[in-house]
């Protein structure tokens, strides 16, 4: 049976659990409410199987794959050591920035910045599928983990799908729940490209970073379960608060 560290935590137990899933989840959960805080040092291995009841082995699987997550990495002779709080981005899993939030165990919040009708650029009405006469919805968001601005996003959405969106209040909200639920557009790819730029004024104001600091631009054209592009947006990322993960193959 694995014990329970001294926890700020309800650790349930269930008969037959294998002890390393338990062993992850009672230390993710002690992540999550903020038990040991982002720099700090973990305790010793020896220690911390002792504590949970596992094997070193065991711990080692759970360590590695806290350390997969994001949330805790090794330094060489030192130890484990809590990770900053970052958003994990898989190129491969098309995820809001609520879920893949939900999934790193941290709080997802956000305020809506801009809402607006427009004309569209010729380069928005393009793979939008509409002409530059019909308008779009313009949004900007700022989006937060556990209360620190991640990153700013932008989205134009051809207004005639989604009508009512700009008088919808999208704060603390999924963008993409939003448009299932309300009007059955359901994403299902995204043409995505990454860059780094300076972050301008706008932008720096907004995440609370110098004007000029490094920041990483997601370009994105996402399509609906019908293969149409319902959104050309952009996802402006702290450079301190976000990181990219993916599996290369070599073909």
């Amino acid at each position: 049976m694995v014990k329970a560290l001294n926890l700020q935590v309800p650790v349930a137990r269930v008969e037959g659990r294998n002890p390393a899933v338990e062993a992850y989840r009672i230390l993710q959960d002690a992540l999550t409410v903020g038990q040991f805080a982002a720099g700090a040092r973990l305790p010793g291995e020896r220690s911390l199987a002792a504590q949970l009841g596992v094997s070193r082995a065991t711990l080692r699987q759970v360590l590695t794959a806290l350390a997969d997550a994001g949330r805790i990495q090794r330094s060489p002779q030192r130890g484990w050591f809590v990770s900053d709080r970052k958003l994990v981005h898989e190129p491969n899993r098309l995820r809001g920035f609520s879920e893949v939030a939900q999934e790193s165990g941290m709080a997802a919040s956000g305020h809506v910045v801009r809402v607006r009708l427009r004309l569209p650029t010729l380069t928005e009405a393009e793979p939008l599928g509409i002409d530059t006469a019909q308008q779009v919805v313009d949004l900007q968001r700022v989006r937060e983990l556990d209360g620190a601005p991640i990153s700013v996003e932008y989205s134009c959405i051809a207004a005639a799908r989604v009508p009512g969106l700009d008088k919808v209040d999208l704060t603390d909200r999924s963008l993409y729940e939003t448009l299932r639920e309300r009007y059955e557009i359901v994403a299902t790819r995204c043409d995505y490209e990454l860059q780094a730029e300076a972050a301008g004024r706008r932008d720096s104001k907004l995440l609370d970073v110098a004007e000029g600091s490094p920041v990483l631009v997601g370009y994105q054209r996402t399509y609906d379960q019908h293969e149409r592009c319902f959104d050309i947006g952009k996802q402006v990322y702290r450079g301190d608060a976000y990181r990219f993960k993916a599996s290369l193959f070599r073909f």
